[in-house]
């Protein structure tokens, strides 16, 4: 199924900006009302205390299956890129359950560390709870962005669990966070847009959990590398950003085997995610990758109707 924007649509920062933001943004709360009416909130808890958050809304004709979606880092339930997929796969027959990863979202009372991006432990546990609650013959995972990176990741930690997936999917995920971090760090745009969403969250976690204020001197770092190098020894096991960093790269060490099907959609117009990164990704049986030239990131805008390909490819896929 190719994908070829019209030619106002082919640059890649009009394609990413333009996905998340703007009239996009008001055109999907829009297409989405009939989603949002049918949800519902739900509380998960996880082990060691934790609780995840999300919102569930079923289908009322013989669902298709369930899809579990992950938004990116600093997005949300209704991120645009996610309600439109969430939308879109919900008209087409299937319940949909829109999980908040810690701390993003209206959830930065649940749980008083931070996020990290290396708590794979607690989303596994979410996503048993969920099937757990909403059983289901027919189960699908899809993340975008940093989602991506986790679903990822969940495709190959699930054969000491009860998760049932049939397939996988990951749009855009950045496959070396480093590079990626990089590639915001010199970016005008996407570092002042990046800090300013972990800055923000930030202080609604001082807020809530005041002993959170000795550390709020870690923002004063102004590119996303020097403020990781900051943030990662005060609230990890890690060293350094590097050695985090390194936790989730999806390379041969991370993903040493897949237990379920797990496609990978990347554009190579990614301003976020760099294309070189491909190179790392170990030959698996059940990993597949699928790049398009064009569609920035987690844009894949197909029209002046602002409608995405990626919606349409995620259905084709879990069809």
């Amino acid at each position: 199924m190719s994908y070829t924007p019209p030619i106002g649509l082919r640059n890649a920062h009009i394609n990413t900006i333009l996905g998340s933001n703007g009239p996009r943004k008001l055109l999907i709360k829009l297409r989405s009302r009939t989603l949002q009416k049918q949800s519902r909130e739900v509380l998960l808890p996880c082990r060691n205390s934790v609780q995840l958050h999300g919102e569930y809304t079923s289908h009322p004709n013989p669902s298709r299956g369930l899809v579990i979606l992950i938004h990116g880092w600093e997005g949300c339930s209704t991120s645009s890129y996610l309600l439109s997929t969430a939308s879109y796969l919900y008209a087409k027959g299937f319940s949909v359950f829109r999980l908040h990863l810690r701390d993003h979202g209206p959830t930065h009372h649940l749980n008083k560390e931070p996020f990290l991006a290396i708590r794979l432990d607690e989303v596994l546990d979410a996503i048993e709870q969920i099937q757990e609650k909403f059983p289901n013959d027919n189960n699908y995972l899809v993340g975008y962005s940093l989602g991506g990176n986790i679903a990822a990741r969940v495709a190959a930690n699930i054969d000491q669990r009860t998760i049932q997936l049939k397939q996988v999917i990951a749009v855009c995920p950045p496959i070396d966070p480093k590079k990626a971090g990089e590639a915001i760090r010199y970016s005008l745009v996407y570092n002042r847009y990046f800090i300013g969403k972990w800055r923000k969250s930030f202080r609604k976690k001082m807020q809530l959990f005041p002993e959170h204020r000795e550390n709020a001197d870690v923002f004063d770092h102004g590119d996303l590398i020097s403020l990781h190098e900051a943030f990662v020894p005060r609230y990890s096991n890690h060293p350094d950003a590097t050695s985090y960093f390194k936790a989730y790269t999806l390379d041969k060490h991370i993903l040493k085997k897949m237990d379920v099907p797990c496609h990978l959609i990347l554009a190579k117009d990614d301003p976020v995610v760099p294309i070189e990164s491909l190179r790392l990704l170990p030959k698996l049986d059940r990993l597949t990758v699928e790049t398009t030239p064009y569609g920035g990131h987690c844009g894949f805008l197909k029209n002046y109707q602002l409608h995405a390909w990626v919606d349409e490819r995620i259905e084709q896929l879990l069809d």
